[in-house]
């Protein structure tokens, strides 16, 4: 082993080499992802002798501290999350003061995006098993306290073998723990805006289990058609779009759906939560019923109430949730921002919205 290069304190800045072990436990093979603060490396666990997805992170000097709480807070949690469709962490350390590591299951497959975009739209049956296996591993997760927060088809993975779970559900790094509220920034948006609700938008602190019921509502209707569910040219047309539940009919693109399936969808992504399936579970069992054509409660498939809006605060600049929701703030030229923080406080992101007259 003498000659392989060796550099323990590594970090996402620094030039990759295949070879170098991290940590003196994990050589490095190949670079898969890169986020704001972290990059992931295919890795061979030479202390377990075993292939793994390792995930190193560095935080900035002024975030440090809150980052390494946060990160040794979260872990704790997400080990105890031990489920087929979640790529849990196998095992995580902090190797100074500013960098730390995750080490995860290794996959072999593609997302859902990717597939969606290699085979276009997929039909209604291949997606159920999917959205099952999501749906019970979110509720799942949901009951330890985890909220995921940025679910999209990029997190949604698709094992070329799916004997073990037909999707694994990876990057959980923007996921919030419930009872750690003092260590998220005040203010601060995590997520990605198209898969975010309105609450969510809002303020990061009321993001519940619901936030991902909406998301996957939005993934649903995406990899059933192929686009958003949202008509939107600009951020401001989006936000607008979402805050108001204005989505696109399921049956402009899918004419060969029943009329229910388009409904449950339509109730998964209602702007107030309180309109929304109450469990990621319960919305994936409508949706099946639906698809099946087995008859739907009328509660399974009411339309939200154009009433039910979430609030939002003084800082989000919507001056009223009914009526003119396009409206941020002073008629007219507007710029609104939102802080989007990548996994444990990676990256700022800033998104500038112009709304012209309204949204």
């Amino acid at each position: 082993m003498a000659d392989r290069p060796r550099d323990p304190s590594i970090t996402p800045s620094a030039s990759f080499v295949p070879g170098t072990v991290f940590a003196g436990r994990f050589r490095l093979e190949a670079e898969i992802g890169m986020g704001g603060m972290s990059l992931v490396y295919a890795a061979h666990d030479l202390e377990r002798d075993r292939a793994v997805a390792l995930k190193v992170l560095r935080f900035p000097e002024k975030k440090r501290e809150v980052g390494l709480e946060r990160f040794r807070r979260e872990t704790e949690t997400l080990r105890r999350v031990n489920h087929p469709a979640i790529v849990g962490i196998e095992d995580c350390g902090v190797v100074d003061a500013r960098t730390a590591w995750i080490a995860m299951e290794l996959l072999d497959g593609e997302t859902l995006r990717e597939r969606v975009e290699r085979k276009g739209p997929l039909s209604l049956d291949e997606l159920l098993d999917v959205i099952d296996a999501a749906a019970e591993a979110l509720t799942y997760a949901h009951s330890f306290g985890v909220v995921h927060r940025d679910l999209k088809p990029d997190n949604l993975f698709l094992p070329r073998d799916p004997r073990v779970s037909p999707v694994k559900i990876i990057d959980f790094g923007l996921s919030h723990v419930a009872d750690a509220k003092k260590l998220t920034q005040t203010g601060s948006v995590v997520g990605t805006p198209r898969y975010m609700a309105p609450e969510q938008i809002a303020s990061a602190h009321t993001a519940d289990p619901r936030v991902d019921v909406y998301a996957l509502g939005v993934i649903v209707y995406e990899a059933l058609t192929g686009a958003s569910p949202f008509v939107a040219s600009d951020h401001g047309q989006l936000l607008g779009a979402i805050i108001s539940g204005r989505i696109e009919p399921l049956g402009r693109f899918r004419p060969d759906l029943s009329p229910d399936v388009g409904r449950v969808i339509e109730r998964a992504t209602a702007p107030s939560p309180d309109d929304r399936y109450a469990s990621a579970v319960a919305f994936a069992k409508a949706l099946r019923k639906a698809a099946e054509g087995k008859p739907v409660t009328h509660r399974e498939i009411r339309r939200p109430d154009a009433s039910s809006r979430p609030s939002f605060p003084s800082w989000a600049g919507v001056e009223s949730p009914v009526g003119n929701v396009g409206v941020l703030g002073r008629v007219g030229k507007v710029v609104a921002w939102a802080v989007l923080l990548g996994g444990f406080g990676a990256s700022v992101t800033y998104i500038v919205i112009h709304a012209l007259g309204g949204l």
